[in-house]
């Protein structure tokens, strides 16, 4: 299991966050309720009837009926599914919320006629095999439903296990790696023109030298700017371009999660995506700084074909 599949430190447990109110904690019950037992009436119990998601590989957010759509085909694939909410951080009196969920099941693939032909069939259905990873869910709540939600998480933690092939976006990466130049006098930009500009060395520049860096690929964290720099460096190889805006920024405590989200053209075709960053930052009391990102690597590492390809394998 990779570094996604561990419980980062630094957010308040479901539920118990300060001042979170009593729609928070309804929510957060519904939420574990039904992560569970999982069923797709259940899951659409949690949106409100104009509610909204937006996930990695979508074009755009999708509506009530394509939300319901898209959970009868996860738990079609992975009928062991279970989701644990373990951490949530709480913003404008818990009209916006940022959970941290595990996903674990067993998946299997689809096989000549897809995931749903009987057993017994005499048809040879695809491999089983087992997932465990992180999920980050920004949502944003009318009551104790959700009007809009965003999910960040790595594709390729769900396709990985079926297709070993898949390339690592930071495989090798480790102490000692190779840095570009810095790009002088540009320590002190704003962090959304870093981002946009795919400057490593002006993102890591306010950071502690001993902070700790997760994100997605790495099976233990990163110490230090150096290393930090270095992944992120790995991470714009395959970014060509960014055009990010701030989105929602939740903090409590020591705890703040800061959004970036618009677009990309990414991949070894360059195309355009729809896309988006997650940080985190935490500093723990004895001052240690945790960073942590969150974004999708599957673009990143796969043509359009491919991620067809990875897409039928699971889905039919």
């Amino acid at each position: 299991m990779s570094q996604q599949g561990s419980r980062p430190t630094g957010a308040a447990a479901p539920g118990q966050g300060s001042g979170t109110g009593g729609a928070v904690e309804e929510f957060m019950a519904a939420y574990r309720a039904w992560g569970a037992a999982p069923t797709v009436a259940g899951y659409m119990k949690l949106f409100t009837p104009d509610g909204t998601l937006m996930d990695s590989g979508l074009g755009r957010p999708i509506g009530y009926r394509a939300i319901e759509r898209q959970m009868e085909a996860v738990l079609t694939v992975v009928p062991d599914y279970r989701f644990d909410p373990f951490a949530v951080t709480v913003q404008d009196g818990g009209r916006v919320i940022l959970v941290t969920a595990r996903n674990t099941g067993t998946v299997t693939a689809s096989g000549p006629t897809g995931p749903t032909r009987p057993a017994g069939s005499g048809e040879s259905r695809g491999p089983s095999v087992a997932v465990d990873y992180l999920t980050r869910h920004r949502l944003l709540l009318r009551g104790p439903r959700v009007e809009q939600g965003r999910r960040y998480w790595d594709q390729t933690e769900l396709f990985r296990p079926l297709s070993p092939g898949l390339p690592g976006l930071v495989h090798g990466l480790g102490p000692g790696a190779v840095l570009g130049d810095a790009r002088p006098g540009r320590s002190h930009r704003r962090r959304q023109d870093a981002w946009n500009a795919r400057d490593a060395a002006a993102l890591v520049a306010g950071l502690p030298e001993s902070v700790r860096l997760t994100g997605p690929g790495l099976d233990r964290p990163l110490i230090g700017r150096d290393s930090a720099r270095a992944y992120l460096e790995r991470f714009f190889s395959a970014t060509h371009t960014l055009e990010l805006t701030p989105g929602h920024r939740v903090h409590e405590g020591s705890t703040t999660f800061q959004e970036w989200v618009g677009g990309a053209t990414v991949g070894p075709e360059r195309r355009p995506v729809r896309y988006g960053v997650l940080e985190r930052l935490t500093q723990d009391a004895s001052g240690a700084t945790e960073w942590e990102l969150s974004f999708d690597t599957l673009d990143l590492v796969a043509s359009a074909t491919e991620i067809d390809r990875l897409r039928a394998l699971l889905f039919g």
